[in-house]
């Protein structure tokens, strides 16, 4: 049980008042400076950054708590039977926290105030991919492009890698900007397996400037950046890949993904490994038809293999 000693730290309400509001802005600068630092780095994964920037905020609740109740000398002419019960209330509510049966409940807080995924976003926890269907307190539901729904816990949520396709773009500025932001490495400056041609490159840049030019509100929607991998065989390879840049074509074409599925060669083992990258602004899009693209370019592969 936590105890309260009967001897304040401060002397008077009016020194612990000032103490606490200078410890309070001090804290809240250090909340802010560390939440900046972290979220600038490269090097920590999300869900580390997610863990230092909750701990850092119960971390701050709980100082202050401290300097409110051992601080003000008025704290300590409350009836010691009150305090007592305080206390026991604290210390009941702190040991059902720290214990299996809240941890959902906690974990749920957690992602609600570090946001590592919204309603509605594609994302992929431990191999599991789909769309966000439902976020509770105690639980999420994914649907899978196989159009099961399946349900996570939060602390398993916490205990696993995340990986998010959906990208907040901001606010809308210019046509540059937005290709800054859109553009991957590998559009820029990188010879991809098919010859890179002016007529290509000018393509490209008229698929990004009418996706652009669509935008109505000031802000950007979501980017929704889908990658996935396919094993290509080394025999028939370039007359293979030639079939699969014509049907990246015709999906453009029909306007499905908004913008023209890119592919680039990402390493060679017994196969050739191809990476795939769908960009979209509508989810549903890469829920209803990657599978299908998928399978398209399958058929590719197996009718020319043979």
């Amino acid at each position: 049980m936590i105890k309260i000693s009967t001897e304040s730290i401060f002397k008077t309400n009016f020194e612990a008042l000032i103490y606490v509001i200078i410890i309070g802005i001090s804290l809240y600068i250090l909340n802010k400076l560390v939440s900046f630092t972290v979220g600038k780095s490269k090097k920590i994964p999300l869900k580390q950054k997610a863990i230092i920037n909750f701990t850092l905020k119960i971390a701050t609740v709980l100082v202050i708590a401290y300097f409110i109740i051992e601080g003000f000398p008025i704290i300590s002419e409350i009836d010691p039977t009150y305090t007592a019960v305080i206390t026991g209330a604290i210390s009941t509510a702190i040991a059902f926290a720290s214990s299996g049966i809240f941890a959902n409940f906690v974990s749920g807080i957690i992602l609600m105030l570090v946001r590592l995924f919204e309603v509605g976003d594609l994302i992929k926890i431990e191999g599991d991919k789909g769309i966000v269907r439902e976020i509770s307190l105690t639980k999420m539901k994914l649907e899978t492009f196989d159009n099961i729904i399946i349900e996570k816990s939060n602390n398993q949520i916490l205990s696993s890698k995340i990986v998010n396709y959906t990208k907040k773009l901001g606010k809308k500025k210019s046509f540059e900007d937005f290709k800054t932001k859109i553009l991957a490495p590998q559009d820029i400056g990188f010879d991809d397996i098919y010859e890179i041609t002016p007529e290509s490159k000018l393509e490209f840049e008229a698929n990004l400037k009418k996706a652009y030019d669509s935008f109505t509100s000031k802000y950007y929607p979501k980017l929704y950046n889908y990658t996935f991998i396919m094993a290509f065989p080394y025999k028939g390879f370039r007359m293979i890949m030639k079939k699969v840049a014509a049907l990246c074509d015709l999906y453009n074409e029909k306007n499905i993904f908004r913008i023209k599925p890119q592919f680039d060669v990402i390493t060679f083992n017994i196969s050739i490994i191809v990476k795939f990258r769908l960009l979209t602004f509508n989810p549903q899009k890469i829920f209803d038809f990657q599978p299908k693209f998928a399978q398209d370019v399958y058929n590719i592969i197996y009718k020319l293999k043979i």
